[in-house]
This record gives structure tokens, C-alpha cells and sequence, in this order.
């Protein structure tokens, strides 16, 4: 061996001695200000498909404070030791037994180069157990690159070249099992501890053991561990290794049963039991290890549980920081699969509410059980998948049952599963398009409908918020035929749901649906007190923030449509709440006029069996050319906010009118539908035009009038009236109180005096430089403070209070 090798010495002839072959590549280094360890390692630009740097091209990389790499060429491979004290322990212990290897000092660490020629293949891994105790990362032959140690380097240099021949990596440094997996054991090398070193010692062969490693080596490598790393040998000779290590090759390997006629995953491998637990039968036992008086190791096998429960698959949430494994166990005769979280497996109060689904745990047993996954977990290598709790927009994924690339979708309760079991395909496009949409098209409520179902999908791409189409008529006009219509876009009518559900209920659903529409039947059967909150919470996109014993609740999230059938508007139910109107597309009047009972026939017979397909064409066409097609978006967009005229809450309107309006465009464009969009564009009028509800200030104060005519007995004009003054009449001019006020408005009280204000339903006053709606007036010899109506309003919207009127 020889010293350090500087690094101001050819720096393309030393990596071509430590490694023949080897690519040199470009690093960022703490070039242009980085100062970030982890971005410094990065290549510049596609390493893998240029060609490597020369001589003078790494002097001037080398110039501008870069770094460079040396790829790990065909016949190398690098072992990394990134703990600093396990390195220097391996370094001399390869050192003793003459291993020939080259060493790169590293700022955390070690790295070592060997000879690899054989044809035994070593996956990249990192931290992992080698057979002697030290934990490494593995770099094989053509598999990514090491960092050079150059001037640029701080902490980085090569400390020896081996002039010999590099020996093949030693058996005893192979990775074994992932330290990840097992992250609360550590192998405390060197061994200090006198008095439990051997027991340390036997617990880390024990696990060679049950990893599969042949005996020679296991044999070897426990002998490596005492002659290096046992200091003080004093109370730990020879012999009691030697014994030892008896011991350990005398655990049968076959304890660790397979149950291959049951436990085959899905890609086909067999899961087996890692040691000390076993099967009998279909039974999980454990073997407990006792010692008789005479010295000599007794095995005893205990049962742990009636059946024998395995870890199908590891699955990693894509949108949260979680694990959920899928456990599967057989039950006489019946093969049971659950999805669980982690914690599942690992405390017995999260593992108990399983008994109920008939996994065998129990009070006395879930000790034990939790050491079983814990035991498996560590010794076994579980499928690793990404998965969703819900539906549509992901991350940068879009999840569709039908249309998964990547990754699961496995909803987290039944009432989800139930809504993911109704998206199903049945029929033809064109089966759906020619017996379905083409009988419903001309009938503008209907079509609004049905594009809305495909539009929700788009709201995402679109940045529109959600928002709730709603159809409203009297009892059997066909709103719910409707309703089934836009379901068929997706799936079947097990996507439609009753509107008698809990609140909470609706927001799991939406937000499991996240993208898809959300589609209720017959709001009369909600309950009226929560329709307004749940409409603002809805078109909020997410649910209440709720607590909980150690903090808050998870908040659920949705961007989608919500489509709704009743005989009375949603916006009724929220008369004074002006917000709902410009959250809601309420499409009032029969759905379908002039139809017959044959018409509802022929198209119930055609929904029965065209479903779905045709959602799941348009998703595929658009994503193809979405980036292609969304800047049109916001010529439909302007096209209503002009005939919105600046009214606030049409202005939130024609953002819902221009989402579905663009989608029926994208069916013309991308499946040749046949759609008159002019039809929306009267429709969008015609609400406009008799809908009240979109002027609500306005609504309010014609809302208010009516009251005051129907109870005159409360105005005060000569006379004080007996119960309530709700308003004063004095000299043609109408006067509200503001306790009246009040109590009319309730919490939109504010919100509406300022608006009738500025729009001149009432008069601006100046008290003490604030501006105000009130004054003070005289009547009948008493001040009262009121506020005055403009009286040309009132004469517009066609009530007369004078006193004549009033007689």
C-alpha cells in the first residue's frame, strides 16, 4: 500500500489507476454561491448520455469551483461506510488481513474500492448490515458515480492505493438486511461492554442467521467481530466464541417456514416467517427459548394465533407523510385482505378495532403479534406501492379507478368504496352519445346538467372554485332522470347519493371524489338548518376544521361540482344570505318539457346499459392535449363577464358558465359531439333576467317592503302602533328603525346597509366624519333615530306608504 496521493497530481491518470474505465463527469459544486453540501453532489446537465471530461476540460471545471465525479466502471465496486468510527474499524481490519483495496477518505466517512468480476449481482443499496456489523451503502459497477477528491474537496482525499491486484469484495461485506427496517436495534461495535458482549453478539448472529447467511461466512464473520472488535478479551475467550457459534449454526433454517400454498404476493414470490416465529397449520406459533439446569438450550412453541397473518405490500401515501400495509390472512377457507396504517401493526389500541373484522388479536396475544410484524418488517422484503385515499387531481396525478398508472387507489371507508364501486364502464362511446346525450341535448337545463358532470373534472386545470348546479321543480318533472343522466358520464347511479346525510358525511365524500362531481338527490329530505353552511363550506373547498384529543383534525379538501336536484332551490333555503346566490347555478322550471312517458322509457333502457366509457375517453383525449386546449378557456370566460354588465354575483356566475360552456367545447373538438352552445347562452340570460336572487341588496329591500305592507299596523304614522315599530312614515318618506332592521337581516345586516347605500336605496350622512345611514328625526314630539329610504325606489319596486295608502 502506499500514503496519500495528493490531489495536485494528475487527476486523470489517478482515477484511471483506482478505477479503469471510469467516466469523469461534472459536478455544481460551490460554484456560482451554492453553499449547499447535498446540491454541491449533483451532476451539470445529462452525465450519463455525454462523454467525460478531459484533462483540460476538469481544469477549467476545476477553476470555477466546481467538483467532479468518476463513474464506477465495469470490474469496481464501492463500498461507503458513512459512519467515521465503523470506517476506520473496517479499514484496519482489512488492513490485518491484507485484503488488497484502494481507500477514499470522505468528510463523513470512508469510502473503499474493490475488485467486482464475479458474476454474483449486488443491488445499490444503502444502509445496510454487512456480516461484520459495520453498516454500508453499496455503489456496483456501472450503477451512478463517486465524488472525486480534488483541491475543491474540503475533507475528501485519498488516503491509500493498493499496487497489488484488487482483491474481490470480501463475502462478509455484502449488504444483508436493511438497518432502515430495523431502526431500533444497533449493533454496538467495537464490543465494550464486559459481561454482555456474548449475548450481544449471539443476538446479531442469530439475525445472520435468519438473513440467509451460509455458515462458512457467518462463521468467518464472527470471527472477524472478535478478533477486530473485541478489545478486552478477558471474560469472553476462545472458547465461549467457539461455543457460540455452535450454538447459532445449530438454529435450523427451515424454522423459518414458507406457507407457500396460501401466501404467494402478487408478484408471484412466497412470504416466508422469519424466525422464531413458525406455522402450524394455519396457525401462528413462536418458539421460546429456555435454559435447563444443566446448561443445555430448551425450544419450546407457543401458539401466538389462531391464523397466520402476512404483510402483502408496503403502500406509501402520495399525498401525506404515511404508511399502510396490507395485511391478508385465511379464515377458514376465506381469504381476508385490509388495508391498515402502520400504527396498526405496532400498538395494540390501534391493532384491536381488527378483531372486529376477524383478525386474531386479542388482549393476551397483541404483545406478541406486534413483534411479529416488527420481526418481519425487519428480516422480509415487503412489494413497496404508492397509493390515494381519493379521486382526481393528486399531486401531479390524476386519479381515475380505470385510468391508474403508478400508483393504488384505496379509499379509506365503506361509504368511499361504495362511491369508487360505481365507476364502471358499460357499452360504447357512441352507444352513450347516439341513445343518451342526443335524446337529452335540446333541453338547456338538462345539457347544463350533463356538461357540469364532465366540467367537474376541468375545475382544477380551469383554477375555478367549486361551486353547485342545482334543478329545481315541482315532483315528477324528471329532475332525478336528470340526475342520472350526468351520473352515466362516470358510472353508474351508485354514484348519486341521498341528500339525507350528515354534514360531516357530504365533505368525506366530496373530498374523496376531490375532482368528480358530487351528485345529491332531493334536498326537502336535508336537514334546512345546515343547507346554508354546507353550501358556503362546499363552494369553500374545505371542510370545517374540527379537533381533536391531540391536536386538530385532518381537513378535508375538494375542487369540484356538486349538482343537485330538489323542489325547492338550494338559494331559497338561504333567502338572506347573499353570498349563496353567486355560489349556486340554479337552473329552476322542468327539466324536460313536452316529453312523454315512452321518452323516460327508451331513455332509462339506454342508461342501463351505456355508462362511463364515454368520461373515460374524454379524460384521456384531454390530458393529452390539455396544454393545447386551455388557453382558449378565457375567451369564454370574457364572453360572459360581458354579459354579466359588472353585477357582482352574475360576474361569479359567468366563471361557472364559461367552465361548463369551454367543456361542451372540448366535446366538440375532441369527440365530434354535436352540442348547440347557444343554448347556454339563453339560459345564462334567462336566469339573469328572473332570477332575483343574483341582485340580492335588492331582494332583500322588495323582501322587506312586502313585510311592512302586509303588517301596516307596525308603521307609525299619527299614532304610535301597540306592539312593534318596525318603521315611521312622516311627510311621504318611509323611515326603518334599526331594531326592525335587525331583526330582519340578521347577520347580513351589515353587509346589506352598506350595499343599499352606495347603490342609493338609502341616504350617506355625515356624523362626526364617519359616513352613515341614519339621522335623527322628530315625530309626534319624540326623537328617534332611523333610516330613510330613497322613495323613488320604493315607487319603482310598487309600493306606496302614504297615509292615504295606508287608510
Amino acid at each position: 500500500m502506499s500514503g496519500t496521493i495528493s490531489v495536485n497530481s494528475n487527476v486523470t491518470e489517478t482515477i484511471q489507476s483506482l478505477l479503469p474505465g471510469s467516466k469523469v463527469i461534472k459536478l455544481r459544486g460551490y460554484s456560482g454561491g451554492n453553499e449547499n453540501y447535498s446540491n454541491a453532489k449533483q451532476p451539470v446537465g445529462k452525465w450519463k448520455d455525454e462523454a467525460g471530461l478531459t484533462s483540460e476540460e476538469i481544469e477549467k471545471v476545476l477553476s470555477c469551483q466546481h467538483w467532479i465525479g468518476a463513474t464506477i466502471p465495469t470490474g469496481r465496486i464501492v463500498i461507503d461506510v458513512d459512519n467515521a468510527d465503523e470506517g476506520l474499524l473496517l479499514r484496519d481490519l482489512l488492513e490485518a488481513e491484507s485484503v488488497a483495496h484502494h481507500t477514499i477518505k470522505t468528510p463523513n466517512g470512508f469510502q473503499f474500492i474493490f475488485s467486482k468480476r464475479d458474476e454474483a449481482k449486488i443491488s445499490q443499496v444503502a444502509k445496510f448490515y454487512s456480516a461484520v456489523g459495520i453498516r454500508i451503502d453499496t455503489k456496483p459497477p456501472l450503477s451512478g458515480y463517486i465524488v472525486w477528491p480534488t483541491k475543491n474537496t474540503e475533507g475528501r482525499y485519498i488516503i491509500s492505493q493498493s499496487f497489488e491486484e484488487l482483491d474481490e469484495l470480501p463475502e462478509y461485506l455484502k449488504p444483508v438486511w436493511n438497518s432502515s427496517n430495523t431502526r431500533d436495534y444497533v449493533f454496538p461495535i467495537p464490543l465494550k461492554a464486559r459481561g454482555s458482549r456474548n449475548n450481544t453478539l449471539y443476538d446479531f448472529a442469530r439475525r445472520l442467521r435468519v438473513c440467509g447467511v451460509p455458515d462458512e461466512i457467518l462463521s468467518q464473520a464472527l470471527g472477524l467481530i472478535y478478533t477486530h472488535f473485541v478489545y478486552d478479551k478477558t471474560d469472553f475467550p476462545q472458547s465461549e466464541l467457539n461455543a457460540l457459534v455452535k450454538s447459532v449454526l445449530k438454529l435450523e433454517v427451515s424454522k423459518s417456514i414458507r406457507f407457500e400454498e396460501y401466501s404467494k404476493t402478487e408478484s408471484g414470490t412466497v412470504a416466508s416467517i422469519p424466525y422464531p416465529f413458525n406455522a402450524v397449520g394455519n396457525s401462528l406459533y413462536m418458539f421460546q427459548k429456555k435454559v435447563k439446569r444443566n446448561g443445555d438450550n430448551e425450544e419450546k412453541n407457543i401458539m401466538v394465533a389462531r391464523h397466520v397473518p402476512y404483510i402483502k405490500r408496503e403502500l406509501h401515501n402520495m399525498e401525506q407523510s404515511q404508511v399502510f400495509y396490507e395485511i391478508k390472512w385465511e379464515d377458514k377457507g376465506r381469504t381476508v385482505t385490509e388495508l391498515v396504517p402502520a400504527g396498526a401493526l405496532a400498538t395494540k389500541k390501534e391493532m384491536m378495532p381488527l378483531a372486529d373484522k376477524g383478525f386474531p388479536c386479542n388482549d393476551i396475544n397483541a404483545r406478541l403479534l406486534i413483534h411479529y410484524f416488527d420481526t418481519v418488517l425487519a428480516f422480509s422484503e415487503i412489494p413497496r406501492g404508492k397509493m390515494v385515499e381519493r379521486l382526481g387531481h393528486v399531486k401531479n396525478n390524476f386519479a381515475h379507478p380505470l385510468l391508474v398508472k403508478g400508483f393504488e387507489i384505496l379509499p379509506s371507508g365503506q361509504g368511499e368504496k361504495q362511491l369508487l364501486e360505481g365507476f364502471q364502464v358499460s357499452g360504447t362511446i357512441e352507444g352513450w352519445r347516439d341513445m343518451v346525450f342526443n335524446k337529452v341535448k335540446d333541453y338547456p337545463r338538462v345539457l347544463f346538467l350533463v356538461l357540469s358532470s364532465f366540467a367537474s373534472v376541468l375545475l382544477h386545470d380551469l383554477k375555478v372554485d367549486p361551486f353547485i348546479v342545482d334543478i329545481a321543480s315541482s315532483t315528477s318533472q324528471g329532475k332525478t332522470t336528470a340526475l342520472r343522466v350526468a351520473a352515466s358520464v362516470w358510472g353508474t347511479q351508485q354514484l348519486i347519493n341521498e341528500f339525507n346525510a350528515t354534514k360531516v358525511s357530504i365533505e368525506r365524500k366530496a373530498a374523496f371524489l376531490n375532482s368528480f362531481p358530487l351528485l345529491l338527490d332531493d334536498s326537502r329530505k336535508a336537514d334546512e338548518r345546515l343547507l346554508q353552511s354546507f353550501v358556503y363550506t362546499f363552494s369553500g373547498g374545505r371542510s370545517k376544521g374540527r379537533g381533536s384529543l391531540s391536536g386538530t383534525q385532518r381537513e378535508f379538501t375538494w375542487n369540484n361540482i356538486m349538482i343537485t336536484t330538489g323542489e325547492v332551490s338550494l338559494t331559497d333555503y338561504a333567502a338572506k344570505a347573499g353570498g349563496v346566490a353567486a355560489r349556486i347555478v340554479s337552473l329552476t322550471d322542468s327539466p324536460f318539457d313536452g316529453v312523454d312517458h315512452s321518452f323516460f322509457s327508451e331513455l332509462y333502457q339506454a342508461l342501463e346499459t351505456n355508462y362511463g366509457s364515454v368520461g373515460l375517453e374524454f379524460l384521456r383525449k384531454y390530458q393529452e392535449r390539455k396544454s393545447e386546449l386551455l388557453p382558449s378557456f378565457h375567451k369564454a370566460r370574457e364572453h360572459y363577464m360581458k354579459k354579466a354588465q359588472a353585477n357582482e354575483v352574475l360576474t361569479r356566475l359567468s366563471l361557472y358558465y364559461a367552465a361548463v360552456h369551454f367543456t361542451g367545447r372540448l366535446l366538440k373538438v375532441l369527440m365530434n359531439f354535436d352540442i348547440d352552445l347557444t343554448l347556454l347562452d339563453k339560459l345564462f340570460d334567462e336566469i339573469a333576467r328572473e332570477n332575483k336572487e343574483i341582485d340580492k341588496p335588492k331582494q332583500l329591500l322588495e323582501e322587506l317592503l312586502q313585510d311592512l305592507d302586509a303588517d301596516r299596523e307596525a308603521i307609525y304614522y299619527e299614532y304610535r302602533p301597540k306592539h312593534q315599530v318596525k318603521a315611521i312614515c312622516k311627510a311621504g318618506v318611509l323611515y326603518l328603525t334599526p331594531a326592525y332592521l335587525r331583526a330582519f337581516l340578521g347577520p347580513e345586516l351589515k353587509i346589506t346597509r352598506s350595499e343599499w347605500r352606495k347603490r342609493g336605496f338609502t341616504f350617506s350622512f355625515d356624523a362626526k366624519g364617519k359616513t352613515v345611514d341614519y339621522q335623527q328625526i322628530k315625530h309626534a314630539g319624540k326623537n328617534f333615530q332611523v333610516i330613510p329610504l330613497n322613495q323613488e325606489i320604493v315607487k319603482d319596486l310598487g309600493f306606496n306608504f302614504d297615509v292615504d295608502a295606508a287608510g
